[in-house]
């Protein structure tokens, strides 16, 4: 996947974009490969940034889907091993190599599922010019190797003129402190290697850094703009963020930005920044592809790129629709307090608003909007929630909430069933609590419970997913004093 900088082609040819949702879901996105098994792939991702003014520094980010490692029995639990290595070679000189061994264990092989990603990553500094990189990845308990191999060209990021790096995409991306190789610039930066976005992963999060900005004693000549802007695969702008205006930090300044693009139809799309120095009047651009998968937008045939929006009714409300007829109101109520984590504000605004009968035809068609196989008599999704909810009500009841309210039952309501549970019990020095792992949400994030009021019920206190509770000092509530 070579990276689009500046003037980039926005061509891209609609065969290849065909190709791409057919073909093992992304995982192979039109790279130079070889490899022993054609099943065993990976995706990778690389960026460029100003090292010094001799140096320019590159990362590059590996995911490999955990369905396609070998899982050996090791003790009480199950271990896959691969080792991710890098070679950057000039002409023929090797001027840079790097190997990991990279683990990962699940308690059971039930616990593998599709999309489960497992990330690598690292970094190397290289002086401007041109190179060709190689990046493999090689199971430890199989006979299962892949390799892809580019071209990449390095040029330097000069002071002497208004420049950006090229732009990381990302799930996520949050401010920290802590040193680890997904932190910059007091942001962790989740990567997205994959550069794929969609209704499990609809907000486009984007990190760059600009250099060669000219500081002004003049408050007004001491801004910089920046703008961002959607183009699709014909060049046509379908979503614009309108220049704001920043203050300059000094001679170069870091810029993250986060986009909605769930509304977006299926396809390739070039994500664009502009930068302009109110000092200098100085301009900059730098564009990244990436593209957006809905489920939705697929018929059977071929690609339905009419179909914008879902439309209302267009499912199953469910084979025991009827039952919404004789409900009470507050049976109806009830449940859509249930439904509470799935329903948008100005669907809770409007069911406010409605009488009993009102109430009855909304939750037909609520569901029936949440229908992922419309074809059928039964509404698979509905079925699948409620089922969570009498999971949530029977587990993870507390003394003054029911088990849906509690925090572990809204979670599950919202995410899923979490893909992996750490479980550690109370002991003299450290309160009980759980860790859930959600590999496939948001480009793999975590939720932290702990019993922190010694009451039996589990309080969220930490998550990496967007919009939760972000605690990086979270292990205080662990602790016994």
């Amino acid at each position: 996947m070579n990276m689009l900088k500046g003037h980039s082609s926005r061509c891209f040819v609609f065969a290849f974009f065909i190709s791409i949702f057919f073909c093992q879901s992304f995982r192979a996105l039109a790279q130079d490969s070889t490899g022993t098994d054609k099943n065993f792939t990976f995706t990778y991702d690389y960026n460029r940034f100003r090292y010094s003014d001799s140096l320019v520094y590159v990362e590059y980010y590996i995911v490999v889907y955990r369905d396609i490692l070998k899982y050996m029995p090791q003790e009480n639990n199950y271990v896959a091993e691969f080792i991710s290595a890098a070679e950057v070679w000039q002409s023929d000189s090797l001027v840079y190599t790097q190997k990991m061994l990279n683990r990962n264990s699940v308690d059971s092989l039930e616990q593998i599922r599709d999309n489960q990603r497992i990330y690598s990553a690292n970094r190397f500094a290289q002086a401007p010019g041109n190179y060709q990189v190689k990046i493999s990845i090689d199971d430890q308990n199989a006979d299962s190797y892949k390799e892809h191999q580019f071209d990449l060209r390095l040029d330097s990021f000069s002071n002497d003129s208004l420049n950006i790096s090229d732009i990381q995409l990302a799930s996520q991306i949050q401010r920290d402190t802590t040193k680890s190789m997904y932190v910059k610039n007091g942001y962790k930066i989740n990567p997205n290697p994959d550069r794929l976005y969609g209704l499990g992963l609809p907000i486009l999060f984007s990190y760059a850094e600009m250099y060669g900005l000219e500081p002004s004693a003049d408050a007004e000549r001491n801004q910089y703009k920046v703008g961002y802007k959607i183009l699709n695969s014909d060049g046509m702008e379908v979503k614009s963020v309108e220049g704001k205006l920043r203050d300059k930090p000094g001679e170069s300044a870091v810029e993250v930005n986060r986009l909605n693009v769930v509304t977006l139809v299926s396809g390739p799309y070039v994500y664009v920044m502009e930068v302009e120095d109110l000092a200098t009047g100085g301009k900059a651009m730098a564009e990244k592809k990436f593209f957006v998968y809905r489920e939705a937008d697929f018929k059977e045939g071929g690609l339905a790129f009419e179909k914008k929006e879902e439309v209302a009714g267009v499912g199953s409300p469910g084979i025991d629709a009827s039952r919404y007829d004789i409900m009470s109101e507050k049976e109806l109520n009830q449940e859509f307090d249930w439904a509470q984590y799935i329903a948008t504000p100005d669907e809770k605004k409007f069911y406010k608003t409605l009488n009993h009968e009102g109430k009855r035809t909304f939750l037909k068609d609520f569901w029936s909007k949440r229908d992922e196989t419309p074809g059928t008599p039964e509404n698979e999704y509905k079925q699948n929630y409620l089922k969570r909810v009498e999971h949530a009500n029977n587990s993870f009841k507390g003394p003054f909430r029911s088990g849906y309210r509690a925090d572990q039952g809204r979670v599950m309501l919202a995410y899923g069933y979490p893909d992996d549970i750490e479980r550690y019990p109370q002991t003299s020095e450290n309160r009980p609590y759980e860790i859930w792992h959600y590999y496939a949400v948001q480009g793999g994030v975590i939720f932290v419970f702990v019993d922190k009021r010694d009451m039996g019920e589990m309080e969220l206190v930490h998550s990496t997913a967007y919009g939760e509770l972000y605690d990086e000092s979270w292990t205080r509530w662990i602790q016994v004093y």
